[in-house]
Parts: C-alpha cells; structure tokens; sequence
C-alpha cells in the first residue's frame, strides 16, 4: 500500500492579514500591489492564469491594487467584460512586441508588494504553469518569493520558492458565489467522471495516461448504479486517439464526445452526484476543477492523491478520498488488479451517506478556510510582509528632518 503524500496540515494560515512592525500592526499605510506585465507573448493566457489571485487581491479591504502598465490595464478591463475580439486584440498588440516576449512568461507573472515593514516593494513571482520544474527561471532570480502551485514537496527548490494554490482562471467571483450555492444541491446520481484523453510527452509512455483513463473508465462502468461517464477527446489529437481505445469506452458504455461538456452541465452533474472522481492534472498536479469540488463541497474521490502539495496539505480521507492506484511519477502504469480497489471505494461511498456527508462538509470547511481567493491573497501579503521583516529594518529609511539654522546675533 503506497501511503499517502498529502500530509496533516501543521498550521493554519492567520485569519487576516497581520503586518507588523517591530512587534504592533501597521495600520499607518496601506498596502500596494502591483502587477508588472509586458514580457508575455500570450498576455490574455497570462492574465488567465492570475485571475483567481487578483480577484482576492481586490477583496482585501484596504488594498490598492493596480496595473504598472497602462495597456495591461485597458486590456485586461475589456477582457473582464468579455468584449468581442479582446483576446485576440491583446495577443496583436504583444506581437508588435513580440522580441521584448517569452513564451515561458505566458504562466509566470511578477508582482511588488509595497509594505509598511520596509521602504522597498518585495518582489514576488507566481508560476501557475502544471510542471514541477521552475518555469521561468529569470523570474526566479529576480523574484524574493517564488510562489510555485505544481511545488513538489520531494523535490529540491532555492528557499524562495513556496506553494500555492492552484487558481482556478476560469472562475470569476460570481462563478464561484454559484458553486458555493450548489452544496445543498439534492444527490440523483452516484457517481460522476468526465475526463479528457490527454496523451503524455513524446516517448515511451506516450499513451499511459489514456490507457489508465480508459481503464478508470472500464472499471467505474460496470458499476450497478446511477452514473455520467462522459470521455472528452481533445480536438488537438482527435485523428490521433488510436482505435483499440476508442472501441474499448464504447463496448463499456462510457460517451465519447469531441465537443467539451458546459461548465453548467459539468457543474450540475458534479453537484448531483453522491461521489465526484477526479483526476489529478496533466502533468500530475492538483486539477484546475479541483477547487470546484471544494468550492460546492463535492464527495471528491481521487484515483491518486496529486504529487503537488498546497501550503496547507489537503488530507486523504477527510478533504478528499485516495484510492492509491494511479500513474506514478515515472509515468509506469498501475497493475490491471490494483484497480478493484477503486470499485470498492466508490461502492463504500455511495451506501454510506454518513461517510459520503462529511467528506463533503470537510470539503467545503477546507475551501472556505484556505482556498478562496481572498484567503489566498491574505496568505501571499503575509509570506510577504515575513520576507520583508526578515530583511530587516535596515531597510526602513527614517523620515529626515533638517535642523532650521538660528539667525546670528551679529
């Protein structure tokens, strides 16, 4: 039995956000923040992949917030409206810039937090990006903070960078306000998967994660109760998908689909059902859906607990439920008996409500707790203002006075 690798949670993040000067709360000067831009080469990508944060950025009383540059700014007001064409304007306008761009800044975004501990802003990074490695490692350097959502804690990072949750872009606050309205939503179905059919690198386990979706798959369907397994085949390899595995989800009963399910119909679903199976993402990471799940306080089981860990771990067993049997980090598949486990957890969950209930409630405590977004900003402005103390206070210029000369008596 492979043991867990999200760990017991040690602390909890503070209730709001502290700074403190020499032992007392700053209550003097408010806090700034400001969002440095210019150097991706797919700005309306990049400005997704921070979304989740700048919406708790803005909730926090007091907060001024804002762009450093004024396109950035104008820009990304229209594609918060949802203005027609205002991607693609974006992604024009940085193409006139294209040698001033990287692509790997598409997922990385600098920030200066402007603190009342010292005089100069602290530098803070955040990569969203799903792989484990350092994204961008310029930002890296220049950063103080490197906030990394995909942070595997067996791995060796610089001690700058820390984890993060993983923001969701697709979410606005009014989008979470409605999953977090789906938690007394009534349970018609037992189980619920949807999943795309994402192949893996070029190599030899190229076609490992499809074929241990399609074996999820499989085994769920000859589960003898209500379910939506729904298969989504990615338009970018929709000729490639070899047959053997398209033949094998027909023949179990799973729909196969091109088209990608709404968010209202994936939500719906996910509320209704009595457990949610999830996979962790792509490159093995907690999923972008993830905080849906908390956020409407889903009965969330995992084939595998994610290899990412958040700064407040989520706990098999409470938050969420770990089968164990899933892709290891080599990539090397599961042996086809390790999969009756899974049939044996979900069967456990869908006849005991009790068991099922609390997941769901510790779920939802868990998100209201730690993951939205206002949390997360409170926790970024905190891992900051440390870092600025830690500098300290020889960084706090002294206000100067100057001594007015006495007129002479000659």
């Amino acid at each position: 039995m492979r043991g867990d690798l999200i760990a017991v949670a040690k602390r909890k993040p503070a209730s709001d956000v502290k700074l403190q000067t020499h032992g007392r709360i700053s209550k003097a000067k408010a806090v700034r923040v400001s969002l440095l831009g210019g150097r991706a080469r797919r700005p309306a990508t990049w400005h997704l992949y921070q979304r989740y944060y700048l919406i708790g950025l803005r909730a926090i009383p007091g907060l001024e917030f804002s762009y450093a540059d004024t396109a950035d700014r104008r820009f990304a007001w229209t594609l918060e409206r949802n203005w027609p064409g205002a991607s693609r304007a974006w992604e024009y306008y940085a193409g006139l810039q294209a040698k001033q761009r990287e692509e790997t800044a598409n997922h990385v975004a600098r920030y200066l937090f402007y603190l009342p501990t010292r005089a100069e802003p602290v530098r803070v990074a955040i990569d969203q990006h799903d792989g484990r490695g350092i994204r961008e490692p310029e930002a890296h350097d220049w950063a103080e903070i490197y906030f990394k959502v995909n942070r595997w804690p067996n791995l060796d990072y610089s001690d700058k960078v820390r984890g993060l949750v993983t923001g969701n872009g697709a979410l606005t606050q009014a989008r979470i306000d409605r999953l977090v309205a789906l938690r007394d939503y009534p349970k018609h179905l037992d189980l619920v998967f949807t999943a795309r059919l994402w192949p893996s690198v070029p190599g030899p386990t190229y076609w490992h994660p499809v074929e241990h979706l399609v074996r999820l798959f499989e085994t769920l369907a000859q589960l003898n109760i209500r379910s939506l397994l729904r298969a989504i085949v990615p338009r970018s390899h929709e000729g490639e998908l070899p047959k053997h595995f398209i033949d094998r989800l027909v023949n179990c009963g799973v729909q196969l689909t091109k088209t990608n399910i709404t968010v209202d119909e994936l939500w719906a679903a996910t509320a209704a059902a009595r457990v949610a199976f999830l996979r962790p993402g792509k490159h093995l990471c907690v999923s972008w859906r993830m905080i849906d799940h908390l956020a409407m306080g889903a009965c969330t089981v995992c084939d595998r607990a994610a290899y990412t860990q958040w700064p407040v771990p989520m706990r098999a067993g409470r938050e969420f439920v770990n089968c164990e049997i899933g892709i290891d980090q080599d990539e090397s598949l599961p042996a086809i008996a390790d999969y009756e486990c899974i049939s044996d957890t979900v069967m456990a969950l869908v006849h005991n409500a009790d068991r099922a209930a609390s997941v769901r409630d510790a779920s939802a405590a868990y998100f209201d707790g730690h993951v939205t977004p206002k949390r997360i900003a409170r926790y970024l402005i905190e891992t900051a203002d440390r870092i600025a103390q830690d500098a300290g206070p020889r960084n706090i210029k002294p206000a100067k006075t100057r001594r007015m000369k006495r007129p002479s008596r000659r």
